[in-house]
Formats: structure tokens, C-alpha cells, sequence
């Protein structure tokens, strides 16, 4: 069984089983997923943040062509950790590339929300952080090159000092502080191991998100 991290809902029964009977989606065990949100005040009396559901959303469909890739799906998510787990070719990473804002092919249906308020998918991009399956990284930059980069192109309204204190706590947050001079590199250049690429995709997307009152991280295997 595969897993997506960051997000968790069982689909309706109907739409669990493939025509061969195989599950297309397991139940979610996360209790984060599990247990009720807070209940949400109007937002328009408590601003965006006063709904205790982080990420949310309603009939959420997705076709390419003539083939169903999601069946209509409805779940909200309270802030903390949640996982949506399923067998491989389920749609996980297809719903996760939807609430991320970052799919432009095919036919999408239903609405996505982040703290109660409803989201277009160019505002989805800038508030949720998303962790593809695969980490596309420079090989020949430094991880402190590369986080000073993606933190001058996606925190441009920061002073340069708050931009490298940003990147400073988020190489301590995922202990990266001692490989900050270190190449990345790739299949021709020896550099990082497997899982400190992995956290260097992290690190990007954090800062990505970096003080946005909605933000909200969306990691793929």
C-alpha cells in the first residue's frame, strides 16, 4: 500500500472498488483526519482563519478526455498532520495536485477551501505547499543557494535580513543546518543522499508558505 502524506478521507463506498474489485482507496486511520473540527464562526465576522477546518472541499471530480480520474468526493481537514492512503493508480496524487491548485489539463469540478473561505486555484498556489513524488532539484547549487533562491523569488516583499532568517530556521527545523554548503547534486554529481534531497523539497515548500495565515503543506510519498 502506498501513502500521500498530508491530507485524509475515505471516498464514498460506491466509489472505493475498481470493476475488478480491487479498493481504490483505503479508509483513513489518521485521527487527525478522524475526530470533529472546531466549530467554524462566520467568516465574514472572524475573518478567513476562524474556520477550524484547514483545507476542505466539496465535489471535488476530475476527468481528462473521457476518462474518470476522481469520482465526486467531499472531506475537510483540521490543522495537524492527516495521510490519505490508498493502492498505487488510486487518484492520490491526482487530488493532491488538484488541491494544490497546480492542475491545468482536463475537466475539474467542485470547490476547494482553505480555512473556510473558497480558494481559486492560483490562490491555492501561492498558500499550499506541494511536495511532488519526484524532487527536481539543481545539482550544482548549494542547499543554502537553493533555499536563498526560492526564498527571493517567493518571498519578494520580505527585507533580505528576514529572508535569510527564514531560511536559517527552516534549515534547523529539518537538520539541514550542516549540509547548507553542501552540492545537491545529481545522477552525474555526487551530493546528497536520498532523504536529505527529499527534505530539501521540504524546506522549499515551507518557505513557500512561509507566514501565510492559510498555509497548508501537501507532500506526495
Amino acid at each position: 500500500v502506498e501513502t500521500s502524506a498530508a491530507l485524509g478521507f475515505a471516498p464514498p463506498a460506491s466509489h472505493r472498488r475498481t470493476p475488478s474489485g480491487v479498493p481504490l482507496l483505503a479508509d483513513v486511520q489518521a485521527a487527525a483526519a478522524a475526530r470533529e473540527c472546531p466549530p467554524a464562526r462566520t467568516a465574514a465576522r472572524a475573518g478567513p482563519a476562524a474556520s477550524g477546518s484547514a483545507l476542505s472541499w466539496s465535489g471535488v471530480a476530475y476527468d481528462v478526455g473521457r476518462k474518470r480520474i476522481l469520482e465526486p468526493n467531499s472531506h475537510r481537514l483540521c490543522p495537524g498532520l492527516s495521510c490519505l492512503i490508498g493502492p498505487s493508480g488510486a487518484g492520490k496524487s491526482s487530488l493532491l495536485g488538484i488541491l494544490a491548485g497546480r492542475k491545468s489539463r482536463g475537466r475539474l469540478r467542485g470547490t476547494v477551501a482553505l480555512g473556510g473561505v473558497r480558494a481559486s486555484s492560483a490562490e491555492r498556489r501561492l498558500q499550499v505547499g506541494y511536495v511532488t513524488q519526484d524532487d527536481v532539484l539543481p545539482g550544482t547549487s548549494t542547499v543554502a543557494e537553493h533555499l536563498h533562491f526560492h526564498a527571493r523569488v517567493r518571498l519578494p516583499w520580505l527585507p533580505q535580513e528576514q529572508r535569510a532568517a527564514v531560511v536559517a530556521s527552516t534549515l534547523t527545523a529539518l537538520s539541514l543546518t550542516r549540509k547548507a554548503s553542501s552540492l545537491i547534486g545529481d545522477a552525474h554529481m555526487r551530493g546528497l543522499s536520498g532523504g536529505e534531497r527529499r527534505r530539501v523539497s521540504v524546506a522549499v515548500e515551507l518557505i513557500a508558505i512561509h507566514g501565510s495565515p492559510r498555509g497548508v503543506l501537501l507532500m506526495d510519498e
